[in-house]
């Protein structure tokens, strides 16, 4: 662990973060060089977990005077599967708003959706799906509306080849680079209803405005976006602030005044640098902000959603008691093996 700890922080200041996250921490076998196979991070950390648990099961005695290594084994099981839990259930979104502005939704930062809508009377009816979730050839059935969706190509990074109408844009392919910011992903899909084959159109992440198809069915409204999830509240942002240190304009911390609406109640919070937002199930973190834009300051807020959240402090409480009893016992040990020698 401290080798590819070592490695992943090298490898991050010339591929960056996101790469070394990837490759070494967030993977079960990685290539050195590309020549020479390596246990990742999750690999190593599954052969450790197996390691303590058989020193638990087998190694160590069910006893008092062994309880305080049996918890600080089972702790340390805990905060292995406590970060197993985060890295696959964990979830983080980004939502930015300008003061005044009030949302309930959040988007991924790395993760797209396709969304499809028709508008009727100033309604708009959306339905999406995570474009992972669309393999090519395989038609995804808009429910009530007779229409069917289906990949042809997706591209992960791309630029446009040309100028061309909404839809009909030609994709050059582009390397995915190390920062996930900079990707810019496209896809070509395919229409169908029950006369066959509708069409085709192309769609930019670049391009915010979608793309609008005529079909026997109506007018559909297509685009690719970054993927969005609904909270359970809408979070109001009223005030921000920022501080800086004398005589300086570097950032020494900044502030924003929320109001949260949830069930029909109203309450304000602050959420500042160390001092984020909990509520149900959701943590908003401050992350960044914008001053001078057209709408005024802006505040962005890191939204997370872990479910193994309390498995750390279960994990440490136990470590504790498990350390503080082991220590006891010593201590009673060696207390008792220096009686004799005192008396003499």
């Amino acid at each position: 662990m401290a080798l590819l700890v070592i490695g992943g922080t090298i490898l991050q200041s010339g591929k960056g973060i996101y790469a070394a996250q990837q490759e070494v921490f967030q993977s079960w076998l990685f290539w050195l060089f590309g020549v020479l196979p390596l246990p990742g991070m999750l690999l190593v950390g599954a052969l450790l977990f197996v390691n303590l648990l058989s020193a638990v099961v087998f190694r160590l005695k069910f006893k008092w005077s062994a309880s305080g290594l049996l918890l600080i084994h089972i702790g340390l099981l805990v905060l292995l599967g406590g970060g197993f839990v985060s890295f696959q259930y964990g979830r983080e979104y980004v939502m930015t708003l300008n003061e005044g502005e009030s949302s309930r939704m959040a988007h991924a930062a790395h993760e797209w959706e396709l969304a499809v809508w028709t508008e009727t009377q100033g309604k708009r009816q959306v339905q999406a799906v995570d474009i992972a979730a669309l393999r090519p050839g395989e038609a995804w059935a808009l429910p009530g509306q007779g229409l069917g969706v289906s990949v042809s190509r997706f591209f992960p990074n791309c630029r446009p080849a040309e100028a061309a109408a909404p839809g009909e844009a030609i994709f050059n392919e582009v390397r995915p680079a190390a920062d996930p910011d900079e990707n810019v992903p496209g896809v070509i899909l395919d229409l169908s209803g029950p006369q066959g084959v509708q069409g085709r159109i192309s769609l930019f992440a670049g391009n915010d405005a979608p793309v609008v198809r005529t079909v026997p069915q109506g007018d559909y409204y297509f685009l690719l976006r970054q993927k969005r999830v609904i909270l359970p509240l809408r979070l109001k942002l009223l005030d921000f602030k920022k501080t800086v240190y004398p005589g300086s304009e570097i950032p020494k911390s900044f502030t924003s005044r929320v109001e949260i609406e949830s069930d029909g109640l109203r309450r304000e919070a602050l959420i500042a640098m160390n001092r984020p937002l909990r509520f149900r199930g959701y943590t908003f973190y401050q992350s960044s902000y914008a001053e001078g834009g057209a709408h005024g300051a802006s505040s962005t807020f890191a939204v997370v959603r872990n479910a193994g959240r309390w498995l750390p402090y279960i994990s440490s409480a136990l470590i504790f008691i498990g350390l503080l009893l082991h220590f006891v016992f010593q201590l009673a040990v060696s207390l008792k093996k220096s009686r004799p020698g005192i008396n003499a």
